[in-house]
């Protein structure tokens, strides 16, 4: 293949799957979308060059849990479009040395973050326990799996496994570039292209622990290992996690476990998840009595067990009923790091706007979300979707753009709402916001508020347009050329 077919496929990815995502863009990147005739022959140029790098770095702090995060990087479209492309033609390379076991980001699937993939991790371990009534499992996963990758060893790994050398040349000198720009390190977090190269990383583990005669099974770095008996699957994890520690790896103390049978089993245990989806699919009330049970069971206790609450968030939402409604609004803000899923629930109820708007507007006025930039966001994206006209959170959405404390994405969320609901005043300060802006991504956001409020002129974009050196000159020619913006997914 050569690198136009990896590009056009990175590009699909990231139009059609990736931009719905964690980290979704204000306009679904329809600026570059609508030109790509012409954006495509400037990434392949960028791509020809021996020494790629990304030309800025953005680092989203994304929620894991209620207190850590972990940091995604967000780079401009170009350099986004450079790594998955350079990735994906590592993978046609490569991907025949993953083994079977691995379930983590392979060329048949869309994605690296699968939930596909990572069921069919736990469904081929349980099967695996099933066949051997001996065995016990033992489970394991690395501590910043990606911040601690090793650049220079990942170079040497990428030879090895016989990665063409002017492409083995381009990946390190990108991720040299993301690491010389940025206060992450390691591989790029929340990227597909990342995923490919952490398979490459974790060859020799996944080598050394089959070597050992241990069966196990990997998801990205979630890994379980499967022994007949607690001093065997010790020995086993001790040999492990010296393999990884020769990575620069280091086993997480909090996630490291063995489990006798009966917990192995109960820990990949899904049944009532799966009685309720065959319930579901058969029509029978049962589901819902089901699906109730199972959420008051993951709520009555503090904190709640997440997989259960998003599980049961997802069936309520399908089947519009509103058992969570009270109980998701109530902690919005303390489950913040599953508020979109919270959101798009509430979003899915009949009857429930009203509430959401309050809640929305209690949540913006009772707290400071200076921290908390995923939530922030969040709220934007659902008002913008909901079409929601609030006076509230305009004053809200006005307070975040203004504040440069802030990071750059709930700042572009904020002008988008204010443009899509703008009263006459606004449109100047917004171009009176554009012009003190140094930050481009703002300057963008902003670009489209005015151009939605009727407050860009022809003469402005058109100067934009003529602009070779700043990525704005896309966003101009769009909006030179649109009357209606898509809304974010």
């Amino acid at each position: 293949m050569a690198k136009e077919e990896y590009l056009e496929s990175a590009t699909r990815r990231l139009f059609f799957v990736e931009v719905r995502k964690e980290l979704p863009d204000i306009i679904n990147f329809s600026d570059v979308k609508e030109q790509w005739d012409i954006y495509r022959d400037r990434i392949l140029k960028h791509l020809s060059n021996s020494h790629v790098a990304p030309a800025k770095v953005e680092i989203v702090e994304h929620p894991k849990n209620p207190i850590s995060v972990r940091p995604l990087a967000r780079f401009d479209i170009k350099d986004r479009l450079t790594y998955e492309t350079l990735a994906l033609e590592v993978s046609h390379a490569v991907d025949r040395l993953i083994p079977s076991n691995v379930f983590s980001y392979r060329l048949n699937r869309s994605q690296i973050h699968s939930v596909g993939g990572w069921l069919a991790m736990r469904k081929s371990a349980r099967k695996l326990l099933l066949s051997d009534p001996s065995l016990m499992m033992a489970r394991t996963d690395i501590s910043a799996f990606y911040e601690n990758i090793d650049i220079e060893i990942l170079n040497l790994d990428l030879i090895q496994a016989g990665v063409d050398l002017p492409l083995v040349g381009q990946i390190y000198s990108f991720l040299e570039g993301f690491q010389n720009q940025s206060e992450a390190w390691g591989l790029p977090q929340g990227s597909s292209a990342s995923g490919v190269l952490s398979n490459i990383y974790l060859l020799p583990f996944d080598e050394y622990v089959r070597q050992s005669g241990i069966k196990h099974v990997r998801y990205s770095d979630d890994t379980y290992l499967f022994g007949s008996d607690w001093e065997r699957l010790r020995s086993s994890l001790a040999g492990a996690n010296q393999a990884l520690r020769a990575r620069r790896l280091t086993p997480s103390a909090q996630k490291t476990e063995i489990l006798n049978r009966d917990k192995s089993i109960n820990y990949l245990d899904d049944h009532n998840r799966n009685l309720i989806a065959y319930f579901h699919s058969l029509g029978k009330r049962q589901a819902r009595e089901l699906l109730s049970r199972l959420f008051r069971d993951a709520t009555v206790k503090a904190p709640p067990y997440e997989r259960d609450v998003k599980f049961s968030l997802t069936r309520f939402r399908q089947s519009q009923d509103a058992t969570a409604a009270s109980w998701a609004l109530d902690n919005l803000k303390e489950l913040h790091h599953i508020s979109d899923q919270i959101l798009r629930y509430v979003e899915a109820l009949p009857g429930y706007r009203g509430d959401l708007i309050s809640t929305l507007e209690a949540v913006v006025t009772d707290y400071s979300l200076l921290h908390y930039p995923f939530l922030e966001r969040n709220i934007l994206h659902c008002a913008l979707r909901q079409g929601m006209r609030s006076k509230v959170l305009k004053d809200n959405a006005w307070k975040v753009v203004r504040d440069r404390n802030r990071t750059n994405y709930p700042r572009e969320f904020a002008a988008r709402y204010i443009g899509r609901n703008s009263d006459v005043a606004d449109g100047p300060l917004l171009k009176m916001q554009y012009e003190s802006e140094h930050s481009e991504p703002i300057k963008r956001a902003l670009l489209i508020a005015m151009h939605e409020c009727g407050y860009v002129s022809d003469s402005l974009l058109r100067g934009l347009e003529r602009t070779s050196d700043s990525e704005l000159n896309w966003t101009a020619r769009y909006l030179l050329n649109v009357s209606e913006i898509p809304l974010p997914v």
